[in-house]
C-alpha cells in the first residue's frame, strides 16, 4: 500500500515527537553567569550548590545552567547581561554598577558593622522594607551578602597610624578611597587584577580590602603589616531579571523562592565570616607578618576622622538619614541574634 505524502509526513511528525521527552516541552531554561572562575570558592560552595538544587528540585519544570567565568558576562557588565536577558540570573557586586545603587551603598561606611553575617540579614530586611525599592526597579535580588569588613594592609610597618600621609594605598570603592584621603593616605583605584603587580613594585603601598582576598590574590606574598580595624564594606547579590522573574510560572517560583532570601543570604554571610577569619589565622602564622589593632586612643581618633563620610553619604544619598537609621537599626537586632 502507498502512503500519499501528506499522510507519510503526518506520521513522521507523530514518530519524532513520540521521541521527544515530554518535559522537555516544559522544562524552563534559566541562564546563570557566576562571572567568577570555576573553582572560586564562593562558585563551588554556593553559587553552584544553589543552581543544583533548584534544577533538581524542578525536576524537569526548571533548570539552572550555569555559566562561570566571562562565558555570559562579568563583573562589569553582569547587571546589564541580565537587564538585557543575555542571562536570566548573574552575580555581581553593587558597586560595579555606576550610579544604581546609591542607597544599598550604606555598608560601605566605615565603623558600621564588624561581621558579614549580621549585617547581610540587617541588608536583606533593608531591602523587604521597601526603601530600597528604587533601585530594585529592573531585578529581583535571590540573595545577598555584606563583604566582611576592610582592613588596612601595608608592604612594611608606617612610621606611625596617627597620620598615613604620604603612603599609597588601594581602593576598590568610592567610600573606601574617601575614608583614605581622610586618614591622610593617596588613593589609588587600581583593579584587583593589578593589585598584585602593583604592591610587588611599590606603585602602591598597600591596600584597604578584606581578608577573605587573600588567598586568591596571593596578598600575603606583597603585604606584611596590617591594620585590622573596620574600614567599611562592600555588598553582592544573585539577582534576576525582574520581568522574567515576575513571569516564572507559579511552581518554579515556588522553588526558586523556597531556595533563596533571608535564610540563604543569612547563610552566604557565614560563609563569608568563615573565609576572613581563616584567612586572617594564616596569615597571622605567617613568618614576616604583623596584625595590629588600633589602640582605644587610635580608634577615637580614626572615628572623628571617618564620621564627616557618614553625613556626607547622608546628603549626597536619597533618603539618606533613613536608610542609614533603618540599617542600623537592623544591624543593631541582627547582630542579638547572629551567629
Amino acid at each position: 500500500m502507498r502512503i500519499g505524502p501528506t499522510l507519510a509526513a503526518a506520521v513522521a511528525v507523530a514518530a519524532l515527537c513520540g521521541m521527544r521527552p515530554a518535559a522537555a516541552e516544559d522544562e524552563l531554561v534559566l541562564k546563570f553567569a557566576t562571572t567568577d572562575p570555576p573553582m572560586a570558592h564562593l562558585n563551588v560552595q554556593f553559587h553552584h550548590p544553589w543552581a543544583k538544587r533548584i534544577t533538581e528540585q524542578g525536576a524537569g519544570k526548571v533548570k539552572v545552567e550555569v555559566y562561570d567565568g566571562g562565558a555570559l558576562a562579568g563583573h562589569g557588565n553582569a547587571y546589564e547581561r541580565v537587564v538585557n536577558d543575555v542571562a536570566q540570573v548573574s552575580w555581581s557586586m553593587h558597586h560595579t554598577v555606576a550610579g544604581k545603587f546609591p542607597r544599598s551603598s550604606v555598608d560601605a561606611l566605615p565603623f558600621l558593622a564588624d561581621r558579614s553575617e549580621p549585617a547581610t540579614m540587617a541588608y536583606w530586611k533593608l531591602y523587604k522594607s521597601g526603601l530600597l525599592d528604587a533601585e530594585y526597579d529592573q531585578v529581583v535580588p535571590m540573595y545577598v551578602v555584606v563583604f566582611p569588613q576592610m582592613s588596612l594592609h601595608l608592604r612594611k610597618e608606617p612610621k606611625g597610624l596617627d597620620d598615613l600621609k604620604g603612603l599609597r594605598i588601594i581602593s576598590s570603592n568610592r567610600i573606601g578611597a574617601l575614608c583614605l584621603d581622610a586618614l591622610g593616605a593617596a588613593p589609588l583605584t587600581i583593579g584587583m587584577g593589578e593589585t598584585y603587580t602593583a604592591l610587588q613594585r611599590g606603585t602602591a603601598d598597600g591596600m584597604s580590602f578584606q581578608w577573605t582576598g587573600f588567598q586568591p590574590f596571593k596578598l600575603v606574598e606583597v603585604t606584611a603589616f596590617h591594620v585590622d580595624t573596620p574600614l567599611g564594606a562592600s555588598s553582592g547579590m544573585v539577582f534576576m531579571n525582574k520581568t522574567r522573574y515576575e513571569a516564572l510560572p507559579a511552581a518554579v517560583r515556588k522553588i526558586v523562592d523556597d531556595n533563596s532570601g533571608a535564610e540563604q543570604s543569612r547563610r552566604f554571610g557565614v560563609f563569608w565570616d568563615k573565609v576572613q577569619d581563616g584567612a586572617r589565622e594564616d596569615v597571622r602564622k605567617t613568618p614576616g607578618h604583623a596584625i595590629v589593632t588600633l589602640s582605644p586612643k587610635q580608634s577615637e581618633e580614626w572615628r572623628r576622622r571617618l564620621m564627616p563620610i557618614w553625613d556626607q553619604w547622608i546628603k549626597e544619598t536619597p533618603d539618606g538619614q533613613k536608610v542609614l537609621d533603618s540599617f542600623r537599626t537592623l544591624l543593631a537586632e541582627t547582630t542579638k541574634i547572629a551567629g
